[in-house]
């Protein structure tokens, strides 16, 4: 009997498992009234507002929700695909990917993408596990460093889902895997593939979404997850560690104290102390695909800061507000407007729709802010969620 003739019969005699791969949501549609309905639902998560929640939802209802829905609803805009949401686009193909892979392996998994918030729902992914027979959960929230208001988000979110659709049977959940060699050696990868060199002076910013200080106080180690996953990267790439730093990004309010050094200020330091002919490169590893945060923060925020602070104009060294306290206008000053070279933003964004598509061959950017972007709907991102799942899942290399 061959070895796929063993496992197809293995197949049909084990349990039939159902995968979901998770995450906190995107709005429907570009709109202020699509947004609206996503961040009313995002912002009165437990582990996301800032305050008790009688309080925050009525100030959520009378006055943020009317200022960032417009806001952020044009923020969406300049991202959106085609197909719809890039968070949504890339799950979906990510879900297609996992599907594939294990029907050509003979294996019992089904998988289903799932949201906290919008769709495709956890308890629509849950109940579709249901009917097509699975009698065993696999969860993995697609954050590679834990913290409360991440992956603790999702759990509560998915307790919910499997409560409503009724499920009966066994859940796993899979945290975190901030120091995974697979993971590790995949964004070091991506980085050598955008065009950093390891014998030139290029220089390596990894950017992680800020987390409120009380979260560590309350014994979240997302801070030494990051930093793991940083040194873990860098060592892969036998970077000396003048060659690379730590920030942080996405502030949420200005009520809280968060994580720092933020990155705002961090680009603005170290274009500073650029060499001449010296490339920076920012990647994010915590965000397992692109988003609002990478796809808008960066090419539209982040780096016209950079390019104002490298050719010696003034800029405000102080961190971005809130994004609570942003009402969807650029922070940048006339400097940074003057440094928002539209044909570098287009050809940046095309690069970028090339990764989204899963196209991470090497690039030759000769450039001197150069973001990285996220594993996406690559083939290397198969690669390592397939590594993640094969424990929980049976499947046997």
């Amino acid at each position: 009997m061959t070895k796929r003739a063993r496992r197809k019969n293995k197949a049909l005699a084990a349990p039939k498992i159902g995968v979901i791969i998770a995450n906190t949501g995107t709005p429907a549609a570009p709109t202020p009234k699509a947004v609206k309905k996503y961040l009313g639902q995002f912002l009165m998560d437990r582990r996301i507002c800032p305050m008790p929640r009688p309080i925050w939802w009525c100030l959520l209802h009378t006055v943020i929700l009317r200022k960032r829905a417009k806001a952020s609803a044009a923020k969406y805009e300049e991202i959106w695909m085609p197909e719809g949401s890039p968070l949504n686009v890339i799950y979906r193909s990510l879900e297609r990917g996992l599907n594939e892979y294990y029907a050509e392996r003979g294996l019992p998994v089904e998988v289903r993408a799932g949201m906290s918030y919008g769709k495709p729902s956890l308890k629509q992914a849950v109940k579709e596990l249901k009917q097509a027979g699975c009698t065993q959960l696999v969860v993995l929230p697609m954050y590679p460093q834990t913290a409360y208001s991440t992956v603790g988000s999702v759990t509560d979110a998915l307790h919910k889902a499997v409560r409503r659709a009724r499920w009966k049977h066994p859940v796993e959940v899979i945290e975190g895997y901030s120091e995974d060699a697979v993971y590790v050696r995949a964004i070091a990868a991506s980085v050598r593939n955008a065009g950093f060199r390891e014998d030139s002076n290029d220089r390596l910013l990894f950017s992680f979404h800020s987390i409120p200080l009380k979260d560590i106080e309350a014994d979240d180690t997302y801070e030494l997850q990051t930093g793991a996953t940083s040194l873990a990267v860098a060592g892969e790439l036998g970077l000396d560690r003048r060659r690379w730093t730590i920030s942080y990004q996405s502030r949420f309010d200005k009520g809280r104290t968060w994580l720092s050094p933020f990155t705002r200020p961090t680009l603005v330091r170290l274009a500073q102390a650029a060499e001449p002919g010296s490339r920076l490169f920012i990647v994010c590893p915590n965000f397992s695909v692109d988003c609002l945060e990478t796809l808008y923060d960066i090419p539209y925020e982040l780096e016209p800061l950079y390019r104002a602070a490298l050719a010696g104009d003034f800029v405000d060294a102080d961190e971005e507000p809130g994004a609570l306290e942003n009402t969807g206008k650029t922070v940048a000053s006339c400097h940074e407007e003057a440094h928002r070279d539209v044909f570098r933003t287009k050809r940046r964004q095309q690069a970028a729709e090339d990764y989204l598509r899963g196209n991470h061959a090497r690039q030759e950017i000769e450039d001197d802010f150069i973001y990285v972007p996220c594993l996406n709907r690559s083939r290397a991102h198969v690669r390592v969620l397939t590594h993640l799942l094969a424990p929980h899942v049976g499947d046997e290399a």
